[in-house]
């Protein structure tokens, strides 16, 4: 995996205004990640899987059960919640890249972006986000971030 291939799944679903339970926020201590270029490109719509069963070939358990059936990362244990780098985070499906880095902030257990890069990423009527290229569950979409957009993606 080349640069940040998050199962983007990065599943950012709500996030509970009081305070995480003492382990979790153990947790929260801010890794030291290295970073790589993200230099490979993304699979082309004909190169993607055609059925679930390649999808499971190709994924990991994780990835394939997010990603595809719409399942949800535990909080506040994703490899990239807090990371600070510099850089694209892409759809572990397919290698869309999703959000710049410049939009990430820290919201709640998982990694949280104020918007995506345009054209990739598509909010459905119950707010749930998928990749435009592969169709991958990303999580949700919702009306509670900062400025400029008020979304948290």
């Amino acid at each position: 995996m080349k640069w940040i291939r998050v199962a983007l799944a990065l599943v950012l679903a709500a996030c509970s205004p009081s305070s995480p339970p003492a382990r979790e926020v153990a947790m929260k201590e801010r890794p030291k990640v290295e970073c790589v270029g993200c230099d490979t490109p993304a699979l082309a719509p004909e190169a993607l899987p055609a059925s679930e069963a390649e999808w499971k070939k190709k994924l990991t358990p994780e990835q394939f059960y997010i990603l595809r059936q719409k399942g949800t990362e535990a909080s506040y244990t994703g490899k990239y919640l807090h990371h600070q780098g510099d850089g694209f985070y892409a759809c572990a499906g397919c290698g869309q890249k999703l959000y710049d880095s410049k939009t990430k902030y820290d919201s709640c257990g998982w990694p949280s972006f104020w918007d995506a890069i345009p054209g990739t990423v598509e909010r459905h009527r119950d707010m749930e986000a998928t990749c435009t290229r592969c169709g991958g569950h990303l999580g949700h979409i919702f009306d509670d971030g900062p400025p400029p957009t008020g979304k948290r993606h």
